[in-house]
């Protein structure tokens, strides 16, 4: 495919009737590279879904390797982007909780799909 034309792909759909899926595959994907492409990114999303509604201190004893400090820029960034809503839960002490918006929520099928495939395909165990 050429980057410099814009492309469109359809689908024939079980009525039989064409949807049009995308109309420029490059700015869908950087697009959605941009958000679901960072490294904790689809990680926080998963917990959220799997868990539901969850404090700081939950998230992030729930995804091993991430600092407080990356955890904190990626639930702005995912909040920035309309996928996770922020909610002050209590005052004193100062309680914090995130939950999928559902736009988040609607990344369910996403998240499954890279996992199941992530799980089909993903690189060989030692010893199998």
């Amino acid at each position: 495919m050429s980057s410099e034309s814009t492309t469109a792909s359809w689908h024939v759909s079980s009525t039989g009737s064409d949807d049009l899926l995308f109309t420029d595959a490059d700015e869908v994907f950087d697009a959605v590279q941009d958000t679901l492409g960072r490294k904790w990114h689809l990680r926080i999303v998963y917990r959220l879904l799997e868990s539901g509604p969850m404090g700081f201190s939950a998230l992030k004893s729930a995804i091993t390797g991430v600092s407080s400090k990356m955890l904190s820029e990626s639930l702005t960034r995912l909040e920035d982007d309309g996928l996770v809503d922020r909610e002050v839960v209590s005052d004193q002490p100062v309680r914090v909780e995130y939950s999928l918006t559902d736009r988040g929520r609607g990344l369910e099928p996403v998240v499954s799909a890279v996992v199941e495939w992530g799980t089909e395909h993903g690189p060989e165990r030692e010893g199998e």
